[in-house]
């Protein structure tokens, strides 16, 4: 599911996430606008802690911070053309990979 909504995120949705890039940086320079940026990521990284709890992470809220990151990273890659554009499948074994790493299985 994770891979399968970045993919989204990546194509059909390229011009909402590269304006959600955008706004991120506008919301560094007003402080209004962070507030209500913060807030909406928050929405984000709450279920991935959860999750990561459900799955018996021994740091849930550590294991949801790196893979939010990890997720950012790869459509900020992607989307500013730094690296290739992966398909849904390879997107899927990076976080499989991570997945496991994190939980040791």
């Amino acid at each position: 599911m994770t891979a399968r909504t970045l993919h989204v995120r990546l194509t059909s949705e390229r011009r909402q996430s590269i304006a959600r890039y955008e706004l991120a940086m506008e919301a560094t320079r007003h402080p209004g606008l962070r507030e209500l940026y913060d807030a909406v990521g928050r929405r984000l990284r709450e279920p991935v802690m959860a999750m990561f709890t459900a799955l018996g992470s021994p740091d849930p809220a550590r294991h949801g911070r790196q893979t939010v990151a990890f997720l950012e990273g790869v459509m900020f890659d992607a989307l500013a053309g730094a690296g290739p554009e992966l398909a849904e499948e390879g997107i899927r074994l990076g976080v499989r990979e991570l997945f496991r790493g994190m939980l040791g299985r």
